[in-house]
Order: structure tokens, then C-alpha cells, then sequence
């Protein structure tokens, strides 16, 4: 009896240890540099053969406090080629601030654009959210997967880190200079249990409809990781054989912990039958299994989803205002604007 209750002792003081996690206060000079690519391929249709990718780069940087809102500043840039032989380049940079405790854009966004009022930081969320919660990011609505998720970045060489696990889809109308095309999105996103900060995210958008009156159907993804960061990434020993496959190496480390819980449990069970067994007691009754909880509610629908600090090139939605090349970065702008809104250069 007094091994069972030592077990029962340590596993809830485990319990309190994995799952309760404060949510973090944002710090001034808190940062993280990031990695992006975008890639439009798989086209069908008025999109056979067609491909193009744009490669960011981009960083965030709290510069001050004031109560809950962060001021936080950004700068990005991008490389953009296509299949036809057209490429540009350009940056971008800026300051806005956020909510650290309902982490939704009050003064200015880094660059985000088409989406419905209130929206929500893409790059932090609360790591105090348990298992199967939900939180908005943009205009769609996420639910946590997993709190122990082990994900292999590129830029710690090959390790694994320790990451929250989350997971958001929707759909919309996509009506910008690819097409018209209804746009189903599946959405997965990495934070960093200690702070809550981005780590990572996969994004992958199939597109159906048509360009200029024909059919036609693509896919456009979106991969995201870390740098650099002001936060330290948990690394985690993840075995060869443990590993699943995913665009994001992904492995169950939760799965382990899990397993050795399990195991643990099951030898404290046999301890205990044992000892009644000698004192003449009956058997332990079985437990009635724990009713599953309810699915989340279905995901919010959003507009359309544009690259986290940074757009793709000549991507604009088209308006009942004349348009013209900027001569010197390629943008289509309003003929009714002086200078370009997007490299500053006059329009004449």
C-alpha cells in the first residue's frame, strides 16, 4: 500500500508538471528571425506545368511595453521566380503592436492584409491552453493537438525540439491575380511551450476554378521555421524508430511518455493486487473508462490567407480602378495614386 500511494504521489506531482504552464509575459528585446518558403505547383487545367516560389526571410522584435500591448517591430524580404522565367525582389519593414492577453493586432499588422476584424497574431498564442482548446490565429480558429510534440528544425541542424502542436482548416474565395478559385486550407502550427511563440507551421491551400474564364486547379504551400530566437528551444532525444513521417518531422514523443506512464501503472496495479491478494481482500473492481470529450466546434471560416510578412508578387485584388506596372518594382498600382504604395517610386 505505501508503494502504491508513493506511485500515486509522484505521478499526480507529474501530471502538475506536464500540464499546468502559466501563460508567459512577453519581455522587451524578446525576438525571433524566421525562414519561408512558398511554393505554387501540382497545377491542372489553365495551371498545367505552371510553378513559382518565393523565398522570405523575415524577424520580429518586441521594442516596448505598455501594460498587456506590445509594440513590436518587423522586417522581411522575399526572392519570387516562376516557371516563365519572371523573377523580383523586395522588403518590406515596420512597427505595430498586439495584446499579449487576447493576442489580437491593435495599431498595424507586420504586413498582413484581406482579413475581417478582430485578427489575431499568427506568430504567439498561450501555452496554458490545454489539449483539445481553441484560440484564433488570423481569422481562423485552431485547436491544440498536442502539448509534448517533438518537431525537427532545420536551423538546429537536424534536432528535435520539444513544441505545442496545433491545428486550424477553413476555406474560402481566393479572387486576386491567380484567378477565382475556392481555396481549402489545412493549417498546422508549432509553438514553444515555455513562451508561446511561433516555431514552426506548414501550410498547404488546394486551389479549384478558373483563371481568366478557364479551369483550373492548383496547390499552394506554405513552410515557416525559426532561426533564431531570444527564447531557448527545449531539444528532445527522439529514436530513430519512433519517428513518423510528415512534411515537418514530426514524432511522437507524447506517445513515449505516454507508454512509459502506462507501463509504470500497470506494475503499481500488480504491486497492489499482489499485497490484497496476501491480506485475503478482494480484487480491484475495473474502472469505468473515461467518456471521450467532445469534438471542437468546426473552424471559423476566413478570408484569404496571405504570406505571413510578406506577399506574393503582382498578387492584388482586382478593383474598378485602372492598374499600371510600377516601372521600377513591377507592382500594379492604381493609376489614381502619385507614387508607388509598395516601393515609394513615382508613378510617372
Amino acid at each position: 500500500m505505501m508503494i502504491l500511494l508513493l506511485f500515486l504521489l509522484l505521478e499526480a506531482r507529474f501530471s502538475t508538471a506536464v500540464h499546468q504552464v502559466v501563460a508567459y509575459a512577453p519581455q522587451n528585446g524578446d525576438y525571433f528571425d524566421y525562414s519561408e518558403t512558398i511554393t505554387i505547383n501540382n497545377g491542372a487545367g489553365s495551371y498545367s506545368g505552371y510553378t513559382d516560389q518565393t523565398a522570405t526571410t523575415g524577424a520580429e522584435q518586441i521594442e516596448s511595453l505598455n501594460a498587456s500591448i506590445v509594440t513590436t517591430s518587423y522586417r522581411v524580404s522575399y526572392q519570387y521566380s516562376n516557371d516563365q522565367g519572371s523573377s523580383t525582389s523586395s522588403s518590406s519593414s515596420g512597427v505595430f503592436s498586439w495584446s499579449s492577453s487576447t493576442f489580437e493586432y491593435v495599431n498595424g499588422t507586420d504586413d498582413q492584409v484581406g482579413y475581417s476584424s478582430p485578427v489575431y497574431v499568427w506568430f504567439a498564442m498561450n501555452p496554458s491552453l490545454p489539449v483539445g482548446a481553441t484560440f484564433q490565429v488570423l481569422n481562423t480558429q485552431f485547436t491544440v493537438l498536442s502539448k509534448n510534440s517533438s518537431l525537427q528544425l532545420p536551423s538546429e541542424g537536424g534536432k528535435y525540439v520539444q513544441t505545442i502542436q496545433t491545428k486550424g482548416t477553413g476555406q474560402y474565395q481566393r479572387n486576386d491575380s491567380y484567378g477565382v478559385f475556392t481555396a481549402s486550407y489545412t493549417w498546422i502550427e508549432y509553438f514553444d511551450p515555455s513562451t508561446g511563440y511561433i516555431v514552426a507551421y506548414n501550410y498547404v491551400e488546394q486551389d479549384t476554378g478558373q483563371y481568366q474564364g478557364q479551369p483550373g486547379s492548383f496547390t499552394y504551400s506554405d513552410n515557416l521555421y525559426v532561426t533564431q530566437t531570444s527564447y531557448g528551444l527545449t531539444s528532445v532525444n527522439v529514436q530513430a524508430t519512433t519517428i513518423s513521417a510528415s512534411p515537418m518531422g514530426i514524432a511522437p514523443a507524447s506517445a513515449i511518455l505516454a507508454a512509459s506512464v502506462v507501463v509504470v501503472f500497470i506494475i503499481a496495479i500488480a504491486i497492489l493486487i499482489a499485497v490484497r491478494r496476501g491480506r485475503r481482500r478482494r480484487s480491484i473492481p475495473e474502472h469505468t473508462p473515461t467518456p471521450a470529450a467532445p469534438p471542437p466546434p468546426s473552424p471559423a471560416p476566413m478570408e484569404p490567407k496571405l504570406d505571413l510578412g510578406s506577399r506574393p508578387p503582382e498578387q492584388v485584388v482586382i478593383r474598378e480602378v485602372a492598374k499600371v506596372n510600377c516601372k521600377y518594382c513591377g507592382t500594379l498600382i492604381p493609376t489614381t495614386v502619385d507614387r508607388c504604395p509598395h516601393c515609394g517610386a513615382p508613378r510617372e
